[in-house]
């Protein structure tokens, strides 16, 4: 949140304005994804899903991409210093508990869809599907699902909001370790292609 160069809100505008069904949380969970398993090779295939049914032909499409990338490279850094830098891209505390709930539940769904979805070689399928990403994984499915508890009063909504974010924040900075192996395999492959 306030580690990016970016305004959330000014990427949601941007997003929506060159017909991207993708929303902001959503699509940086999507670049952490990918980034877990491509490093940096992620930007372009993330591109290329968010702006998948989008109006390509106006400028607003260049501009948002342009706003994606400087959140691709201030999230990279973030992972790459391995400081417990890395922050959600999540909506400012002035809006209400639910749309931040509501964000943080796209977030995780922006994320799952980065680490499983596209080529899944054998290898990627056997980290992730062992502990503790397999646990992770299990647990954002969970929390893509989340909700207020209306019964509940805003102290202990905003407590268990913060816990739950903590709980991603760090998960994703452990995935990321975790697969460090597969994405130096990954970059290795590429690189030998782009050389042959």
């Amino acid at each position: 949140m306030t580690k990016y160069s970016i305004n959330f809100m000014d990427l949601e505008s941007a997003l929506d304005a060159c017909g991207s069904s993708w929303h902001s949380a959503q699509a940086h969970g999507l670049l952490c994804g990918r980034l877990s398993v491509l490093g940096a090779y992620a930007f372009s295939v993330c591109v290329e899903q968010i702006f998948d049914n989008a109006a390509k032909e106006s400028g607003q499409c260049n501009e948002c991409e342009s706003m994606l990338e400087s959140i691709f490279k201030d999230t990279w850094l973030q992972l790459v210093e391995r400081q417990s830098e890395f922050e959600l891209f999540l909506p400012d505390d002035d809006l209400s508990i639910d749309d931040r709930t509501d964000a943080i539940s796209q977030w995780c769904d922006g994320f799952l869809h980065g680490l499983v979805t596209g080529q899944r070689p054998k290898k990627l399928k056997e980290y992730l599907t062992k502990d503790p990403i397999d646990s992770i994984i299990k647990d954002f499915l969970e929390i893509t699902r989340a909700t207020t508890d209306t019964d509940t009063n805003c102290e202990d909504n905003e407590r268990a909001f913060n816990e739950i974010m903590e709980y991603i924040r760090v998960s994703v900075q452990l995935i990321y370790e975790d697969l460090a192996e597969f994405r130096n395999d990954a970059t290795d492959q590429k690189n030998n292609k782009a050389l042959n």
